[in-house]
């Protein structure tokens, strides 16, 4: 893996030695540098970026509901939800939903990650059910028993 500043590959060790203490097997994708845990019944992906010269940001994300109908009551509920949110807030990603936070990388503890690691989960299994019931996809959960593996992430496409 590329690292841009020492910052990002020592964040990217401590999380990577964080994950290993608080999960059995978490997994490391060889592709992309992006940790996976289960929690519950949420998966969770976690990636270390670089932010600026010299500071790094450990993003942790839900993966909430995928193959939803988007129409504009959805968005808007989302972006609702967004400003009632303590922390992080939902995204859309094609036709998937995530919720995600970011926390600053040079300051981030084992404490910190795991409490970061919980809120997004604990947001994302209150709400998936909810957000299934009302405008239809699947859950995470349901999405991996039915075809037998994590889906991966397709980045958006670029508005030109």
């Amino acid at each position: 893996m590329d690292f841009e500043h020492d910052s990002h590959r020592e964040v990217h060790l401590k999380v990577h030695e964080y994950l290993s203490e608080l999960f059995d097997d978490p997994y490391l994708d060889p592709d992309n540098g992006h940790f996976y845990v289960g929690y519950g019944s949420t998966v969770l992906e976690i990636s270390i970026e670089p932010y600026g010269p010299e500071e790094t940001i450990a993003r942790i994300s839900a993966y909430c509901v995928q193959d939803v109908s988007t129409d504009d009551n959805l968005l808007l509920g989302l972006l609702e939800l967004n400003h009632e949110m303590p922390v992080g807030g939902f995204s859309l990603v094609g036709n998937d939903i995530y919720y995600s936070h970011s926390l600053f990388g040079k300051s981030l503890d084992r404490n910190s990650l795991l409490g970061g690691i919980a809120a997004v989960a604990t947001i994302s299994d209150d709400y998936d059910d909810r957000i299934v019931a009302k405008y239809g996809g699947q859950t995470a959960l349901g999405k991996i028993r039915d075809t037998g593996g994590r889906q991966k992430r397709t980045p958006p496409v670029a508005a030109e």
